[in-house]
């Protein structure tokens, strides 16, 4: 266990300072970059506090889908499986192979929730979310 505060508390404690205190200090020329690093700290945050999970059920979708075994990886190793899982979902549906039935929803679906969760990282805001 790590000690208190994490490292997402660590980002939004120093994007809270950063937007209240020293943002409006700021001459205008120099907001629109400050509020671009702000932002990014909120997505940093929101990534550590999901860790490697959304990674890790995207794989585990994509072995469902391409009827391929369940891995188990480090981190690391998890980002080449995931691109060249991505790659092989990618010439099936180039192919036609997922144009019907329930393979084709199966695709869908795991395209939608990839998307929303990747979404909910970098922009909560566009699914109502908090920021």
């Amino acid at each position: 266990m790590r000690d208190q505060p994490t490292g997402d508390q660590l980002l939004d404690t120093a994007r809270a300072i950063l937007r209240e205190e020293l943002i409006p200090a700021l001459p205008a020329d120099k907001r629109h970059a400050a509020l671009m690093i702000a932002n990014a700290m909120a997505i940093a945050a929101r990534q550590l506090r999901n860790g490697d999970d959304p990674e890790r059920d995207e794989l585990a979708n994509l072995a469902r889908i391409l009827s391929l075994p369940a891995a188990d990886t480090a981190t690391g190793a998890l980002r080449e499986m995931l691109l060249e899982r991505n790659r092989e979902l990618c010439r099936w549906i180039r192919g036609g192979r997922t144009d019907a039935g329930s393979l084709r929803h199966a695709v869908r679906k795991h395209l939608l929730d990839t998307t929303r969760r990747k979404v909910e990282e970098s922009n909560p805001k566009a699914l109502g979310g908090a920021a």
